[in-house]
């Protein structure tokens, strides 16, 4: 860090202080210091890629002062070695997040790195999730107006962040003509103006959002023979409409957006505008709960800059309308939202029986039967679909707690995975999943799990078994073991151990674990985003703090 970045650093977080003097508040200093590393190790057989450094870390030292108006916070990050997966954009340090933020009755303006949402996100998402290795900030400013009750207006504007080797993001440079945008936001809750709405127990939401982003007409050659020069444009907009309804137990969201032409090379240069269509109702009561949803969208990727591909500079972000699976076998093929178009639909019904009926028993039995299905859009019919789904997955899972210190989680999943569209290769996979998840409370001190699970497919690497167990001491101390095993597949899987052995500790605000482990290659996938992360083996250890 040059001493001027270090000067402009060092400001920054010193304002609260020198301003907070005049109200007689004192500054408040939080933070946290989190570490990732991996002494990896080589496996030909699972074909593990060699690294030029021993070690490789991802850090991060995150810092915020505040006072009565003014608050300031950075974040420093280091990754010289970055973690499989995280490819050269990553590789780099420095002050990756620095902001100021003012406040003063109605009225918030922050200058620095900043991150929004705009509605659901369908033209506007800029967020961090250091697992899928994705900080799209925009560094520039944001004010954000309350001015009467019920209305809120924000607007930005700024230059996204796309890590380290990209735009010269360490040198702090704010050059606007490649990957700046602007945007603005407005919310109306309709129901603060009206008794008659709150009495009835009726909320209304309306909300509008518009979103452009400038980059300059790059010369593109999209072939060889003949050539096929671009005329590519500067500035591209988009806008979105929305209005959520709540009556009682019941809520209802409508929400459209718009973009226009915007050649990248998600969409093979196309010049058609994009736009996309969610609709979301819900009702939930004591005892149950009913989710309806469906997705159309097409063309609808919108990034800061046009050539860029996986997660880097993407602007808004698409709900994948699928379940986030937490057991291992249910989250192996994660599915990725397709940014050229598709139908999206999910349900969810969930019903719990009250304790001491007959089928609650003592403790109560919860019932949960969750489906989503995704198939591609069509040219020729708005309404039309692809004849081969994308994505189907119907799961009915069972949480009983059978005795006072005994209870179990059971899962029966049907998933349909088209890894030709999703991934770029192979076919469609068919797979039944079951899981067993059982847990027990031996005293206040002692506590034991067990998961069991099992896939059968007869495509792609066949059927695998999943085992783990558990021990968790005075909450303090955690042990784990567990073991993935492919019983029959293809040649290059059949019979692969992929297993982990794992403690952890936390004390105070201190947490430290440490495994052995040998992984297979596959996706993390988060919400529709996913990020690939290659085969692994080696010691891995991780600390957090926060104070």
């Amino acid at each position: 860090m040059t001493n001027l970045r270090m000067q402009i650093c060092l400001i920054v977080l010193l304002v609260p202080i020198a301003l907070s003097a005049a109200d007689d508040k004192p500054v408040s200093l939080t933070g946290s210091l989190q570490h990732d590393g991996l002494f990896a190790l080589k496996d030909p057989a699972i074909n593990t890629e060699y690294y030029d450094f021993p070690y490789l870390s991802n850090t991060y030292l995150d810092l915020l002062l505040n006072s009565k108006y003014v608050s300031a916070g950075m974040r420093i990050e280091t990754m010289q070695a970055p973690l499989p997966g995280f490819n050269n954009d990553f590789r780099g340090s420095g002050v990756g997040n620095l902001f100021v933020q003012g406040r003063w009755k109605w009225a918030r303006l922050t200058l620095g790195d900043v991150y929004a949402q705009f509605g659901s996100g369908l033209i506007l998402r800029l967020y961090e999730e250091r697992s899928l290795g994705l900080d799209n900030s925009l560094r520039g400013g944001k004010l954000e107006l309350t001015p009467y009750k019920g209305i809120r207006i924000e607007a930005l504007g700024g230059k996204q962040r796309v890590y380290w080797n990209c735009y010269n993001h360490t040198a702090w440079n704010l050059d606007m003509t490649k990957g700046a945008a602007v945007g603005a936001n407005l919310e109306l809750d309709i129901d603060e103006w009206s008794k008659t709405l709150r009495e009835k127990e009726i909320g209304i939401n309306i909300g509008a959002s518009w979103v452009s982003k400038y980059q300059p007409a790059d010369t593109i050659y999209h072939s060889i023979n003949p050539p096929v020069i671009y005329n590519l444009p500067e500035w591209v907009g988009a806008t979105d409409a929305r209005i959520r309804i709540n009556y009682k137990s019941w809520d209802l969201l409508a929400e459209y957006a718009w973009k226009a032409n915007d050649p990248s090379a998600d969409n093979n240069y196309s010049y058609k505008p994009g736009q996309a269509l969610l609709l979301s109702l819900s009702y939930s009561r004591k005892g149950l709960s009913v989710l309806a949803q469906v997705k159309r969208s097409e063309n609808m990727s919108f990034r800061s800059d046009r050539q860029r591909r996986d997660n880097a500079a993407q602007l808004n972000h698409l709900p994948s309308f699928t379940y986030a699976h937490t057991y291992h076998l249910t989250a192996l093929n994660g599915y990725a939202t397709q940014l050229r178009g598709e139908w999206a639909f999910q349900g969810e019904v969930c019903y719990t029986w009250a304790k001491k009926t007959p089928m609650g028993g003592r403790y109560g039995t919860t019932l949960r039967l969750q489906a989503s299905h995704i198939r591609g859009t069509t040219d020729t019919n708005w309404w039309g679909m692809t004849a081969n789904p994308y994505y189907t997955d119907v799961h009915l899972e069972l949480n009983k707690r059978m005795q006072k210190r005994w209870s179990l989680n059971a899962m029966y999943m049907y998933q349909t995975f088209n890894a030709q569209v999703i991934e770029g290769h192979g076919g469609i996979y068919r797979s039944h999943i079951l899981v067993a998840d059982l847990k027990y409370i031996t005293s206040d001190n002692v506590q034991m799990r067990a998961e069991l699970q099992y896939l059968f497919s007869k495509q792609d690497e066949g059927q695998w078994i999943y085992a783990l167990y558990e021990l968790s001491l005075f909450g303090d101390l955690m042990l784990s073991a567990s073991d993935m095993y492919n019983i029959g597949g293809t040649a290059t899987s059949t019979h692969n151990h992929f297993y982990t052995f794992a403690a952890s500790y936390q004390i105070g605000k201190h947490y430290i674990s440490a495994s052995y482990m040998r992984t297979r290659e596959g996706y993390n996938c988060t919400g529709g985003i996913c990020h690939f992360v290659p085969a692994q083996k080696g010691v891995s250890l991780n600390y957090s703090l926060k104070f």
